[in-house]
C-alpha cells in the first residue's frame, strides 16, 4: 500500500504517463452478460459513441428497448471512448486470476495499446504479462533515446597545475605547500547521464535479458534484439547501487522528472515492477504503474490452466503423458473425424481439449467448460464428449467445469452411454488454497484412470 501511494504522489500532474492518462466512469459487468449504457454514449443519431476498435468486441443490442452492449468473453478494464469504460469481471468466482494466467503455457492476453490504465501491482508474474512489461518499457526508452537521455550535473575536484572552475583557496594553499610548488584545487561541474534514473534502467534491461536470452520463439528473440540494443545506447551508464533501487528512491526520481523528460515515468514506473519482481494485477486498480488496458479470455485460459495442472499433477508417472487436442505434431492430439472418409469430402478435426494417454494410448478425454457446475452435464456437450470418446477409442470421457459446489467431489460419475462412462469434474477457482483444490483434482482424476 505504502508503496502505491509513493507512486500516486509522484504521478501527482508530473510525467507523460499522468498527463495522458484519461479518467473514466467504470461501468461494472460481467463476462458474457449484457450491459445497458448511460444515454451519454448513445448520439443524436443512435449510434453508439464507441471506439471503432473496441466495438468490434461487443454485441450491440437493446434489452427493454434501452441500448446495451453483450459483453463477449473478455475479462479486463475495456475503455468505451474517453468518459466511460467497462470492467468486466469473471462469471464464475476466480480468487487468483493472476496465477491462472500464469500456468496458462502459451496463453497470451489480448492488449489495447492505443488506451492505458493505472494498474496495481501483484507477486504473481504470468510469463504473458512479462512480455507486455518489457515491450511497454521498450517503448519507453525508444521514445527516451529519440529525446535525448536525462542528465546531471555531477561534482568534480580538480588537483594540479590547471585548474577548472572554481578555485578552493586553503585547500590549494595546503596543495601548494605539500607539493613546494604552485598547485590549485579546484571544483567543477559536468553535465553526465551516469545517475540513478539511467543506471535504473540499465538494471531493469539487464534482468529482462537475462530472462528472455535462449528463448527460441521469434517474439522472444525480438524482445532480445531489442533489449541487446537498450544495454548498447546505455553503455556509458554504470551500475546501479541498492539504494537506487528502492521503491522510495525510484518515486522521488518519478517525482523530480523535468517537464521535457516527461516519458521517463512511463519507463521508470515499469522498470520498478521489473526490478521488484513484481507482476500486474489484472483486475484490481492501483497507482504502481500506466500500461495499456490488458484484456483476458476466461475460457482459454481455463483450457490451458487445467492441462497444465494435470500434466504437472500426473508427471511422476512416466507412462502418462497429457496431450492438446487442439493441435497436432507433439503434445498435440488432433485428428480428424472421419476414418475413413468418403472420397471428396472434407473430413472436420476433433478437438478435445485435453487427453490423458498412458504408453500412448488414450485413457481419458476431457472437454472444459468454463461455467458453474450443474448438478448434471448439458446434453450438448455430453454428445460432444461422447464423440471424443468414440473418436479416441477411451470409455472415460469428462466434461470439466469451472466451479464446485459445496460438498461435491472433484469427479462424478453421471452415469454410462453405451460403453462410455460420463463425469462431471469440477474445480474451485475461488478455493482459500488453491494449490490444495489442484492437487485433490489431480487425484481424483488419477483415481479414474488407474
Amino acid at each position: 500500500m505504502r508503496d502505491s501511494v509513493a507512486f500516486e504522489v509522484a504521478l501527482n500532474g508530473r510525467g507523460l504517463s499522468s498527463s495522458g492518462r484519461i479518467v473514466r466512469t467504470a461501468i461494472p459487468a460481467i463476462e458474457h452478460e449484457t450491459v445497458a449504457l448511460p444515454a451519454e454514449l448513445v448520439r443524436d443519431d443512435g449510434s453508439l459513441d464507441v471506439y471503432e476498435d473496441v466495438l468490434n468486441k461487443f454485441r450491440p443490442t437493446y434489452q427493454k428497448n434501452i441500448p446495451s452492449i453483450q459483453c463477449s468473453g473478455w475479462v479486463g478494464y475495456i475503455p468505451l471512448n474517453d468518459s466511460f469504460a467497462l470492467e468486466v469481471s469473471t462469471r464464475v468466482p476466480v480468487g487468483n486470476l493472476e496465477r491462472l494466467v500464469g500456468m496458462a503455457a502459451g496463453y497470451s492476453p489480448a492488449v489495447l495499446r492505443k488506451y492505458s490504465r493505472l494498474f496495481s501491482d501483484t507477486k504473481d508474474r504470468p510469463e504473458a504479462l512479462v512480455d507486455v512489461l518489457a515491450d511497454h518499457l521498450l517503448d519507453a526508452f525508444d521514445r527516451i533515446w529519440a529525446g535525448g537521455l536525462l542528465k546531471t550535473y555531477d561534482q568534480v575536484v580538480n588537483s594540479g597545475s590547471m585548474p577548472s572552475g572554481r578555485i578552493m583557496p586553503f585547500e590549494t594553499e595546503l596543495l601548494s605547500a605539500k607539493m613546494g610548488r604552485p598547485a590549485a584545487v579546484s571544483i567543477a561541474f559536468r553535465r553526465t547521464s551516469d545517475f540513478g534514473p539511467n543506471r535504473i534502467l540499465r538494471h531493469a534491461f539487464e534482468k529482462l535479458l537475462a530472462r528472455y536470452l535462449g528463448l527460441s520463439d521469434p517474439a522472444q528473440r525480438m524482445r532480445t534484439q531489442r533489449l541487446r540494443k537498450a544495454l548498447e545506447r546505455l553503455a556509458g551508464i554504470g551500475y546501479a547501487a541498492r539504494s537506487d533501487l528502492t521503491t522510495q528512491s525510484i518515486a522521488r526520481h518519478v517525482e523530480r522528472l523535468p517537464s521535457n523528460h516527461a516519458t521517463y515515468a512511463d519507463a521508470l514506473l515499469v522498470a520498478h515492477l521489473v526490478v521488484h519482481d513484481l507482476g500486474l494485477s489484472i483486475r484490481q486498480a492501483g497507482g504502481i504503474a500506466i500500461l495499456p488496458s490488458i484484456l483476458i479470455d476466461m475460457a482459454l485460459v481455463f483450457e490451458a490452466y487445467m492441462r497444465r495442472v494435470l500434466a504437472d499433477g500426473l508427471a511422476d508417472d512416466p507412462a502418462l503423458e497429457v496431450k492438446d487436442g487442439n493441435k497436432a505434431g507433439e503434445g498435440g492430439a488432433k485428428l480428424a473425424l472421419y476414418d475413413p472418409i468418403a472420397a471428396g469430402n472434407a473430413n472436420p478435426p476433433v478437438t478435445p481439449d485435453i487427453v490423458v494417454e498412458k504408453a500412448g494410448k488414450p485413457l481419458l478425454v476431457i472437454d472444459t467448460k468454463y461455467k458453474p457446475a450443474p448438478k448434471i452435464p448439458e446434453r450438448g456437450d455430453v454428445n460432444q464428449v461422447v464423440v471424443y470418446g468414440v473418436r479416441y477409442a477411451t470409455e472415460q470421457v469428462m466434461l470439466l467445469h469451472a466451479s464446485r459446489p459445496n460438498g461435491r467431489g472433484h469427479t462424478e460419475h453421471c452415469g454410462d452411454i453405451g460403453a462410455f462412462r460420463i463425469h462431471n469434474g469440477m474445480i474451485d477457482l475461488n478455493a482459500a488454497s488453491i494449490e490444495n483444490e489442484e492437487r485433490a483434482f489431480v487425484s481424483a482424476v488419477r483415481a479414474l484412470i488407474n
